[in-house]
């Protein structure tokens, strides 16, 4: 009776120690494939107006990151932001302007790469362009009339008291109606971050499943087999 509770118990304990694997395995699996999905690039929204999705004055909503949007106005102000990155390996100067809209409100906008000097403007522009969050980190050392990086926060000030947090990167301009020539870089979507490797999970997922494995089959190996009974004889004087 006791042999057999035991060999219940030890069968018992097997199988959920290679149920449990399969299923961290599989856990794991998930992990990677919710990253695969959490990281790829969603079809674009259609066009928006930058009033409807976004508030002057206040944070910018989830929701409005990666929105493409438009709005008109004239802009205030021209600035230089130094050194940011365009594509893998690549940094460019860009043509940084002050879009005061009729609201009087104002919002940043990334015209493209900065010519020599900057281009005065002082017609009515109507744009389109994908709505970004602030940079938080300094991209250069910025001198009188440059950026370290695209912040309202760094052009704030009384006469402009009221901006839309993030910034506009153009997809299209025009001047007075007319296309503009500027030199619009590309506008990815910013995917959102999820925590660890793709990789790193798939080599977990590998991990668990072969410890499966090798619990499957370990009742084949001789060393956890029952130890045989040795039957001593003996020979009589």
């Amino acid at each position: 009776m006791k042999r057999v509770i035991r060999l219940t118990f030890l069968t018992t304990t097997w199988l959920l120690l290679i149920y449990s694997t399969y299923e961290l395995g599989m856990w794991q699996l998930h992990r990677a494939q919710a990253m695969n999905v959490a990281t790829a690039a969603k079809p674009d929204q259609p066009l928006i107006a930058l009033t409807e999705v976004a508030s002057a004055g206040m944070n910018l909503p989830i929701k409005a990151i990666n929105r493409i949007v438009s709005t008109e106005g004239k802009y205030s102000t021209s600035y230089l932001a130094r050194d940011q990155k365009i594509t893998e390996g690549n940094l460019a100067n860009l043509d940084v302007r002050l879009l005061k809209l009729s609201t009087g409100h104002s919002v940043l906008v990334v015209r493209g790469i900065a010519s020599q000097p900057l281009e005065v403007i002082n017609s009515d522009v109507s744009l389109t362009g994908r709505l970004y969050p602030r940079q938080n980190v300094d991209r250069a050392f910025a001198k009188p009339g440059e950026l370290s990086r695209i912040d309202p926060a760094l052009v704030v000030s009384k006469e402009n008291p009221f901006l839309y947090d993030g910034y506009i990167v153009l997809q299209s301009e025009k001047i007075d109606g007319k296309s503009s020539n500027a030199s619009f870089i590309p506008t990815p979507q910013i995917t959102q971050k999820v925590a660890g490797f793709y990789w790193q999970h798939i080599s977990y997922v590998v991990v668990w499943w072969f410890m499966g494995a090798l619990l499957l089959i370990a009742p084949l190996f001789p060393q956890f087999r029952a130890p045989k009974k040795v039957i001593k004889s003996g020979v009589r004087k």
